[in-house]
């Protein structure tokens, strides 16, 4: 099959159509791109919504597995009945609250996100194609970062170490025992704890310790019981560690919708290169 103008157009004006049809698709594009970015700005206060403080906000079972090791709410109190550990029961102190970094980090992501749209709409030249490209390339990456926080890490040594910059004791009721490390992270839209009873590093091994190394039965209780670790300005070993985590509707909710907003930005981008005549391969393999 063929496609044929009819009547037939000089080629160099239909060079010039062309160009003129190319100009007002462009002109349509760029116009519909700014109900767009409203769309998006309604999703991203949607998503700030979702990580705002609330009372009383989610109750998040927090139980370790076949065990009551751990035992409480996130927004409550938990119980701690470790082996090398006095049982305790731990709140968190209602007038220094305990915040995450990482959800402060995404708070400010989803901020730069939001006023990059208030800038693209309002500041800047609307009817400019490579403006407009370089605040949606901006913005695609703005949330990616964002997405990429509530998916959590584990590779990177950063990630982690993290627990060895230890919080203000005076966040949990009554305050955290030196000795007593509790790491609240994000993954997967979840939040983890690990607790890690700490000893100094020089400390002599336990009876039972020295039973089982005796009678060669002694075995790894958990990956780092052999390390050695400058926690608070003290060598340390880990004695015990557990780690435990509980699934958060609001993070969940918040992380779907990070990841449609990156997905539909990718779209744009890519809508607007094909118009542009741009090479849009590399737009496409962020996007996929």
């Amino acid at each position: 099959m063929s496609t044929a103008i009819w009547p037939p157009i000089a080629p160099d004006e239909l060079k010039k159509v062309e160009a003129d049809t190319l100009a007002k698709e462009l002109a349509w594009l760029l116009d519909h791109l700014q109900e767009t970015l409203a769309g998006f700005k309604e999703a991203l206060e949607e998503c700030k919504s979702l990580l705002a403080p609330t009372e009383p906000g989610s109750t998040l079972a927090m139980s370790s597995v076949r065990s009551e090791i751990v035992k409480g709410y996130i927004n409550r109190s938990l119980v701690l009945r470790l082996k090398h550990y006095t049982p305790t029961q731990l709140g968190v102190n209602a007038t220094h609250p305990l915040i995450l970094p990482t959800l402060a980090s995404l708070r400010e992501l989803l901020n730069q996100s939001l006023d990059c749209i208030d800038i693209t709409c309002w500041t800047g030249d609307r009817t400019s194609a490579p403006y407009i490209s370089s605040q949606l390339r901006l913005l695609h990456g703005l949330l990616g970062e964002a997405h990429s926080y509530l998916k959590g890490s584990t590779t990177s040594v950063a990630d982690r170490e993290a627990w060895l910059r230890p919080a203000d004791p005076n966040h949990f009721q009554p305050p955290l025992p030196d000795n007593l490390s509790l790491d609240f992270s994000i993954q997967e839209a979840s939040i983890v704890l690990t607790i890690r009873v700490l000893e100094p590093a020089d400390a002599a091994p336990d009876l039972r310790s020295r039973f089982a190394t005796a009678f060669l039965t002694k075995k790894a209780e958990h990956d780092e019981e052999d390390r050695r670790f400058n926690y608070n300005g003290s060598e340390v070993k880990v004695k015990e560690k557990v780690r435990i985590e509980s699934a958060d509707p609001n993070l969940m909710a918040a992380m779907a919708k990070l990841a449609a907003l990156e997905h539909a930005v990718g779209m744009a981008r890519c809508c607007l290169a094909v118009v542009m005549e741009e090479d849009v391969e590399e737009i496409e393999r962020l996007t996929a």
